[in-house]
């Protein structure tokens, strides 16, 4: 496996100049714990084989023989990939001066009045946007409800805070006192 990854054109783009290459980085522990998981996967899927041809073996045992194997593939294509991912992040941090083949002279002759276009990645897409637009989620309604009124419940609830000011009113003689 190559340790530097290239710039490609996807389809029909064409090159924007010199490819830039950057270092892979693989780093021991994420490698140790591929290698690891992988075997752990393929010894539980042998495991599972042999719990299979026993007598009390079921069909979800054999189902499992086939699972355990295609999760230690998993975890290999997750790890490749993310090292492809962190490599053109690192690719997209380098700096977009030059990184066309052009002398930066004539930017308004290639169409882009503002600048350079913009930099690909090493799979030929643009750079990703990590910021949510403000418009993309629906406005909230307003935190306050207008509420209908009702005639009935409004009535009762006085006569209850009347009873209460009563309550009040009367101190202690209306509460049942214990005898002890």
């Amino acid at each position: 496996m190559s340790d530097t990854l290239s710039n490609r054109t996807v389809g029909g783009d064409p090159a924007s100049g010199p490819p830039v290459s950057t270092k892979v980085r693989h780093r021991p522990s994420w490698i140790a714990f591929v290698v690891l998981g992988s075997i752990f996967c393929l010894g539980m899927g042998f495991w599972q084989l042999a719990r299979y041809q026993e007598a009390t073996g079921t069909v979800q045992n054999l189902g499992y023989t086939f699972m355990w194997p295609f999760l230690a593939g998993f975890l290999v294509y997750a790890y490749l990939k993310y090292v492809r991912l962190e490599a053109e992040e690192a690719e997209s941090a380098l700096p977009a001066a030059g990184a066309d083949g052009d002398d930066g002279d004539d930017d308004e002759a290639d169409g882009h009045p503002d600048g350079p276009p913009p930099r690909r990645g090493a799979r030929g897409r643009q750079k990703i946007v990590t910021e949510i637009p403000a418009d993309l989620l629906p406005t909230r309604r307003p935190a306050t409800e207008a509420r209908t009124r009702d005639g009935g419940l409004d009535a009762y609830n006085s006569y209850l805070a009347e009873l209460a000011r009563q309550d009040a009113a009367a101190g202690d003689r209306h509460q049942e006192r214990h005898t002890t």
